[in-house]
């Protein structure tokens, strides 16, 4: 007896455009790198706040604050018309947002410029907003859809164009660092496809506060000294100016 056959579901435009972000994304070397952080005082300052915001939030501003020292990790290779390495001179994170639109769960990209001049509540409050209001609300989120329209010749065009022409193009269409993860879901990423230069991971907390953080790197412009200094310099950061934000923040009512 034969097995019962299945349906064919076609790719919609927006995942073709992920499926085009991975394509581009396999052209980038990258390794990685963790290092357990042991933040039981920023758990505990950031329990006793009436608005929490979320450790997305603060781990984006945290290693915004790191990269802003270290210029190793505000570079980028580019390859067209020959190759060579571009250092930003600003921040610009990346972040995935998953969301519902057209009757079907899509990811899409939000950039956030010079995360290290915002408090952690300002991003956390433009995550959540991107998050539930209209995607059409968002800049970043037309050029998706807009992308998403195109033929797939051009469409990749444009990916490998914002990869390997200008590094400020790159910042523009692609962030200078990525942050991503499910450790609110209960669950850690293991490897990573993306075309940023760096981007940061984070898994699950322990009962003692402790966290594994991974750093995905390209190897073509980072060996593993910088990127497993700036975890050291990250942690720090958390368990300093960002500890301090939190503590200065609004107390829960009593």
């Amino acid at each position: 007896m034969g097995l019962p056959r299945g349906s064919t579901i076609p790719l919609s435009p927006l995942r073709r455009v992920m499926c085009d972000f991975l394509h581009v994304s396999r052209r980038v070397p990258l390794v990685a790198i963790e290092r357990r952080f042991f933040l039981a005082d920023v758990v505990a300052a950031r329990r006793r706040l009436e608005h929490r915001p979320s450790w997305f939030a603060l781990f984006l501003k945290a290693y915004a604050l790191v990269a802003r020292r270290r210029a190793e990790l505000r570079r980028a290779y580019l390859s067209f018309p020959w190759p060579r390495i571009h250092q930003h001179t600003c921040n610009v994170a990346y972040l995935t947002i998953a969301r519902r639109h057209a009757d079907e769960d899509v990811v899409l990209g939000l950039q956030i410029r010079h995360p290290e001049e915002r408090s952690a509540a300002a991003i956390d409050d433009l995550i959540r907003r991107a998050r539930t209001e209209p995607v059409e609300q968002f800049a970043d989120f037309r050029r998706v859809l807009l992308l998403s329209r195109l033929p797939g010749f051009l469409r990749r065009l444009a990916f490998w164009a914002g990869l390997s022409i200008s590094g400020d193009l790159r910042a523009k269409t692609l962030g200078t660092f990525g942050v991503t993860g499910v450790g609110a879901l209960g669950a850690a990423s293991l490897h990573m496809l993306s075309p940023q230069s760096t981007t940061l991971t984070y898994g699950v907390f322990a009962e003692d506060g402790s966290v594994p953080v991974r750093l995905f790197y390209d190897h073509r412009i980072l060996d593993g000294v910088a990127p497993a200094a700036a975890l050291a310099d990250l942690e720090e950061t958390l368990c300093g100016p960002i500890l301090e934000e939190l503590r200065g923040g609004t107390r829960r009512a009593a």
